[in-house]
């Protein structure tokens, strides 16, 4: 589900060729959207078989590993970092109108090529574009009765720096019990509450660690880690790398 105040950062706009081959890609450290058109195929995350069909929208999140099948296409790719919304596995969304789709992508890809300046201000514009046309088209918005789970996730949003946040007061809150609360948020979110609570503590990690400001002690607290070591595990099995391998990797925003 996305929440209202969706906030992005684009990294880059790319017209990729991709081979008829089966690849295996890493954990990486932002999200991808991709507009296939022609093609059918399918990525195998987490021991899940997730099939695309042509004229598809595909949202990789950052952070997770995958294979992918596919047929040879040229795909139009924008990586960004999602702020403050997280998805735990890869989303498919089937669109009837792939030329309306096709010409948001190329307009994003001519604006980088053009390189004015500001250009990133349109390109992050045309983004936020392209998320309003697939939940009006594909129902990637959110459903009225799970209202009690989204306002959950909100204030996860707003509180995830405070170490006492708990799966057992977010239940509290909205009036059911834990494993009630747990079975939802899965349904809605396709994750647990406790792996999107430490997503969002991560991500603001991570740009707390790239200011190069904090301790990463000062970091894991701030982030709402009450122990640095813990907070280590989190960001390596999240990000897919250690902290320093993170700090040191100049190719982080490769393809």
């Amino acid at each position: 589900m996305l929440p209202e105040n969706l906030t992005i950062s684009v990294i880059d706009v790319l017209n990729y060729h991709q081979k008829k081959e089966k690849v295996s890609v890493s954990a990486r450290s932002y999200s991808a959207i991709t507009l296939r058109l022609k093609t059918a195929g399918k990525y195998i995350c987490n021991g899940k078989t997730i099939a695309f069909e042509p004229v598809s929208v595909c949202i990789i999140p950052e952070g997770v590993s995958y294979e992918r099948n596919n047929l040879e296409e040229d795909i139009l790719v924008i990586h960004f970092n999602m702020l403050n919304c997280v998805f735990d596995g890869i989303q498919i969304f089937k669109v009837t109108d792939g030329e309306k789709y096709k010409a948001l992508f190329l307009k994003a890809l001519n604006l980088k090529y053009e390189n004015n300046v500001g250009c990133m201000y349109k390109i992050t514009s045309i983004v936020y574009e392209i998320f309003s046309e697939l939940v009006r088209d594909a129902g990637f918005g959110n459903n009225p009765k799970d209202n009690r789970i989204i306002e959950s996730a909100e204030y996860m949003r707003q509180n995830f720096w405070n170490p006492e946040l708990s799966i057992e007061e977010l239940a509290k809150k909205i009036g059911v019990s834990p494993a009630f609360f747990r079975r939802e948020f899965n349904r809605v979110y396709g994750t647990s509450p406790k792996s999107y609570l430490d997503a969002l503590r991560i991500q603001y990690a991570k740009t707390l660690l790239e200011t190069d400001y904090f301790s990463q002690k000062e970091i894991s607290y701030r982030c709402g880690f009450s122990d640095v070591g813990y907070f280590r595990t989190v960001f390596k099995r999240k990000i897919g790398k250690s902290i320093k391998e993170y700090l040191a990797d100049s190719t982080r925003f490769n393809y």
